[in-house]
């Protein structure tokens, strides 16, 4: 008789698991902090800082900690954007990520529409058609959209608002080619 009850509470409970929002692991990143801090990500749940593995906290969906030396490690992604700081107040620059966008396509608050007429602008000014945005944040004035382009995924800023493109400009160092 106790066996059926076994089973109804063992079913019951996995389907609340399997309604529950599933906790992803931090984006794929790598990042430079202050002080020659590197942080890497490889998007499967392993973080290594200083090409030392640290264990990483889940806090929701979109936001993880770690900590290693007494520093505390802030990591948080809005769709592609991937964000990295310390606990003095240090944030680190994200050199490279692979994060997806959120569901209506926007990154960083930069709508998809700005996104693609900077892909489009990007692809015109460097005659390649080999062009992914790498990342974007939002700003009053121009939305800044950096984009990757060949095989190499030279950096190239584009300053976009409501569909109307600003400026496009490459970010390489083109001294040291």
């Amino acid at each position: 008789m106790k066996k059926p009850v076994l089973v109804a509470a063992v079913a019951g409970f996995t389907a609340v698991l399997a309604s529950s929002p599933a906790l992803a692991d931090p984006p794929k990143f790598n990042a430079t902090c202050g002080a020659g801090m590197t942080v890497t990500s490889n998007g499967s749940g392993k973080v290594k800082v200083n090409g030392v593995r640290v264990k990483v906290k889940t806090l929701t969906s979109t936001s993880w900690r770690a900590q290693v030396n007494g520093v505390t490690l802030d990591i948080g992604r809005d769709g592609a954007q991937v964000f990295v700081s310390t606990t003095p107040g240090d944030v680190c620059q994200i050199n490279s990520s692979s994060a997806a966008p959120n569901a209506d396509g926007s990154i960083g608050g930069v709508p998809s529409t700005d996104q693609e007429v900077c892909l489009a602008a990007v692809s015109n000014t460097t005659n390649n058609g080999d062009v992914t945005v790498l990342s974007a944040s939002s700003s009053e004035a121009n939305n800044e959209v950096i984009i990757g382009v060949g095989p190499n995924k030279a950096r190239w800023q584009c300053l976009v608002k409501k569909g109307k493109v600003a400026n496009v400009m490459s970010l390489t160092d083109e001294g040291a080619l």
